[in-house]
């Protein structure tokens, strides 16, 4: 027996010519059962598919010896020989076994060739973002690696966008807001997700705004304080518009040459609303570069992006649930997306707080300070993660009729809203594109 043992301990593929021989000298049939070339996961049982040899019809299978010593406790590529020994002819024919390592985080799609993998991460984003990718078990994708580089990339963006937090040799949202009118040198990263985030609220700046962080910060202090001390107050209208000079995006200075921001004393910057959006498209990008069958990224739960097909349904689709926010153990509604779509939820069940048993939720409105109150949460499906988690969050922000007006009037752009009375609402292409049969 030949063992040619895998080096890494990664997939090992290596073409291996095997095959049959259907010979006409004597009406000689000689070939094996099944497929000449087979995977394995490493410890799983192996049974040998058999050979077929005839002679005029005639089972001469005595005639053949079969070398399979295929040892699947270690990993490696087993070359399998069927040797036909006839009327002093020798005619060989071999089979090769690869016994792969298999990832902890990976499984065989029971019938198929594709690995279905996983991992997830709760570190970052104050949420937990997981992600399923799907590729065929005889590609050289290794899915440790894929990991690996999303994990950089969260981490990464996790700690340009925080507001609470410093990490050294790094320029990142607390250094702008602790100094903001100092000119600061920013990474190309954080300088094109301020960038992208400004050109895209230019249209949306009574309902989405980055520069709202003095107010959004009040809200936060006085969250907290009811969360932690239990002492649940709400900030008065003289406290808010106090700060409504400072949340001007106008003076926010981008220098595109050098990539840098100033802007005026006691501004603030406030990313919340698009920096989960962004950096599932960050993710994106980087999983499209890749030769995977498909993919489910789940940022926060809020956040899902899919890409390819998914093999463990036959049509191939993604199957979604959105929470029921009067009820987060349960689904209001399951919809059926394909390869490129985004779903970015916004609701009031998340972050939130009570005060004489009114619930004051996070996300505040650029033009009345306070969180308004006309859903209970609103998901859009788009093509991009960035803009979607934009969009849902000024959507949140208007009467359920002018955000149905909005979105039936940008292309590609789908909305379903949970309504304060309880009534689900669609925009105008919504049921019929992704309400299906699954």
């Amino acid at each position: 027996m030949k063992k040619i043992l895998n080096i890494s301990l990664i997939l090992l593929i290596v073409l291996t010519l095997s095959g049959c021989t259907n010979s006409e000298d004597k009406g000689l049939f000689f070939k094996v059962n099944g497929e000449d070339t087979i995977y394995l996961l490493k410890g799983e049982a192996y049974r040998d598919l058999g050979f077929v040899a005839k002679d005029e019809g005639i089972d001469i299978s005595s005639y053949v010896t079969v070398n399979n010593l295929v040892n699947t406790s270690e990993a490696g590529s087993y070359i399998i020989t069927y040797i036909l020994d006839y009327e002093g002819k020798e005619t060989v024919i071999t089979r090769t076994v690869y016994v792969e390592y298999q990832n902890p985080s990976c499984t065989l799609i029971e019938g198929t060739n594709i690995l279905e993998c996983s991992e997830s991460w709760s570190s970052y984003l104050n949420t937990l973002i997981t992600i399923d990718i799907y590729f065929d078990r005889t590609t050289t994708l290794d899915s440790e690696v894929i990991f690996h580089n999303m994990l950089n990339i969260i981490a990464k963006y996790h700690m340009l966008s925080d507001k609470y937090n410093s990490y050294s040799g790094l320029v990142n949202l607390k250094n702008i807001n602790d100094n903001p009118e100092e000119t600061h040198q920013l990474s190309d990263e954080l300088f094109t997700l301020i960038s992208y985030s400004l050109e895209n609220q230019k249209d949306l700046e009574d309902y989405f705004n980055i520069a709202l962080g003095p107010v959004i910060n009040i809200w936060h202090d006085y969250r907290e304080n009811c969360l932690v001390n239990e002492i649940c107050e709400v900030p008065d209208h003289q406290t808010l518009f106090s700060q409504k000079d400072y949340t001007l995006s106008k003076n926010i200075i981008l220098d595109e040459e050098n990539k840098t921001i100033t802007m005026q004393e006691n501004m603030s910057l406030d990313l919340g609303g698009v920096a989960k959006g962004y950096i599932s498209k960050m993710l994106i990008d980087y999983l499209n570069s890749l030769p995977l069958e498909g993919y489910l990224l789940n940022n926060g739960e809020s956040n899902v992006s899919v890409g390819g097909t998914n093999p463990k349904r036959e049509n191939g689709k993604f199957v979604i649930g959105i929470t029921n926010p009067v009820d987060i153990s349960s689904l209001y509604e399951v919809i059926v997306i394909n390869d490129g779509d985004q779903i970015v939820t916004s609701g009031d069940y998340q972050q939130y707080y009570m005060v004489d048993d009114v619930l004051y939720h996070h996300i505040i409105s650029n033009t009345t300070l306070v969180p308004e109150s006309y859903c209970h949460s609103v998901s859009v499906v788009y093509s991009d993660p960035a803009l979607a988690d934009i969009y849902s969050t000024a959507l949140f922000l208007m009467s359920i009729y002018d955000g149905l007006d909005f979105v039936n009037n940008i292309d590609g752009l789908e909305a379903i809203w949970y309504g304060i009375d309880g009534k689900t609402y669609y925009s105008e292409n919504f049921k019929l594109l992704y309400l299906q049969p699954y």
